[in-house]
C-alpha cells in the first residue's frame, strides 16, 4: 500500500459493532461524539444524522446499532469512512466479502424508484485525498434486504466485475471500478435508482429510520469461512 499511514494497519476484516462511542467521544470538547460517531461513519439525510443505539438490542445479540433518520431527505445513506479516520486509509476489496444487518425502524417512504444497494467510492488517483482529488463511485444495483420487526441479514460479494455495478459519479474515465475496489475508502448502503435524474443516490425524497450494526467488510474467502463457521476472524479491526 502506498498510502503515508500504511505501517499502522494491518491487511485484515474491519469490523463495525456500533456499541460503544467513536474514539475520540471521551476526548474533552468532542462529547458529541458519544453518540453521533463521526470519526469512523459517514451518513446523508442531511450530513451525518446517524446517532449510535440500543432500544431494542442489536444484530447477533449486541447491545448497539447505529440508527439513520431522514425527513424528505435527498440523498439517504449511510457509510464507513476510513480514508477520514486518523490516522487515514484505504482498503484493497477487489474480489472480497462485506456483510451487514438492515432494520427500519420507522415506516421508509422514498421516491419511486428507489431501493437500498450497496456502494464503493474512493478519491481519485490512487486513494489519497489531497488538493484537486476528485471522487469515483460504484453501486452494486441487486437491491439489499431490509428487516420488517427484526434484523435482516446481507452479504455481499465485490466482485471485481465492472458488468456487475453501475459507476454513478465519475469525472475520468482512468477511474475504473477495479482502481476504486483497490483503493475504497468509502462503502455502505445508499438509496439508488437507475432513473434518477443527475446522480443515482439523489431525488430520494425520503423519510423513515434504519437500523445498520454488525458491519463486516474487507472479508477475504477465508475470513468468510471463518465468519460462516462461528470462529474468530484473524488479524481483525473491530470498531
Amino acid at each position: 500500500m502506498d498510502h503515508p499511514s500504511s505501517a499502522v494497519f494491518v491487511d485484515g476484516p474491519v469490523v463495525h459493532h456500533f456499541d460503544s462511542c467513536g474514539w475520540r467521544g471521551y476526548r474533552p470538547g468532542a462529547k458529541e461524539m458519544q453518540q453521533i460517531p463521526t470519526d469512523i461513519c459517514g451518513g446523508q439525510a442531511p450530513a451525518d444524522p446517524m446517532r449510535l443505539a440500543t432500544e431494542g438490542g442489536g444484530a447477533e445479540g449486541t447491545p448497539g446499532y447505529i440508527i439513520q433518520s431522514a425527513h424528505d431527505a435527498n440523498e439517504f445513506y449511510c457509510e464507513s469512512t476510513p480514508t477520514w479516520w486518523i490516522p487515514g486509509r484505504y482498503y484493497d476489496l477487489r474480489d472480497t466479502w462485506c456483510s451487514f444487518y438492515l432494520k427500519e425502524f420507522e415506516s421508509i417512504t422514498v421516491a419511486p424508484g428507489y431501493r437500498p444497494c450497496l456502494f464503493v467510492a474512493a478519491y481519485m488517483p490512487s486513494g489519497l485525498p489531497r488538493p484537486n482529488h476528485r471522487l469515483s463511485c460504484w453501486y452494486i444495483p441487486e437491491p439489499l434486504r431490509i428487516g420488517q420487526g427484526e434484523w435482516a441479514f446481507n452479504e455481499i460479494h465485490l466482485t471485481n466485475d465492472p458488468d456487475r455495478w453501475i459507476n454513478y459519479h465519475s469525472i475520468d474515465a482512468a477511474d475504473t471500478l477495479d482502481e476504486v475496489l483497490a483503493h475504497c475508502g468509502f462503502i455502505g448502503w445508499m438509496y439508488m435508482s437507475d432513473t434518477a435524474t443527475g446522480s443515482a443516490g439523489q431525488g430520494v425524497q425520503a423519510n423513515g429510520a434504519i437500523g445498520w450494526d454488525e458491519m463486516r467488510y474487507n472479508l477475504k474467502d477465508t475470513d468468510l469461512e471463518d465468519m460462516r463457521a462461528g470462529r474468530p476472524l484473524k488479524n481483525v479491526l473491530e470498531l
